[in-house]
């Protein structure tokens, strides 16, 4: 008889709907998107200031840009974080998302088609209009 070392269990988690984990990540998300604006606004606003006091502003530098937009959006980031009424809506958003009934694979394959079908058709028509009214008024200029 061999000896078999025994079995190791494997751990189960319990993945229970977590609505503040999700908050956590659409306050991450909202940041990345808040720095990306703010950095590119940021650079804008300088160098439109610097276009007209050239004197007075260095040169526009896109690291110190992104520096300010990137502090700037986790300052506020981190005060909507903080905030418990706006945290609160946030993981209630979650919980009404996660209660959704969401459309199974065929109905979206199914509503997917039918949306490019009439795209296709109002554009023929739209085409065909545009042509018509085109040659129409083609017909007037030449009067």
């Amino acid at each position: 008889m061999t000896d078999t070392p025994p079995r190791k269990r494997k751990l189960v988690v319990s993945r229970d709907f977590d609505p503040s984990r999700w908050a956590h990540a659409a306050f991450f998300l909202g940041f990345l998107m808040l720095a990306y604006v703010l950095s590119n606004f940021t650079e804008d606003a300088w160098a439109i200031l610097w276009s007209y006091y050239p004197q007075s502003l260095s040169r526009p530098s896109g690291e110190t840009a992104t520096a300010i937009g990137v502090s700037t959006a986790l300052f506020g980031a981190v005060l909507a974080w903080r905030n418990k009424r706006w945290f609160k809506f946030v993981s209630e958003v979650a919980t009404e998302v996660s209660q959704v009934t969401w459309p199974s694979r065929a109905e979206t394959r199914a509503a997917t088609i039918v949306v490019v079908v009439l795209t296709i058709i109002c554009s023929i028509l739209l085409a065909i209009m545009d042509l018509f009214w085109s040659n129409v008024t083609d017909w007037l200029y030449s009067l």
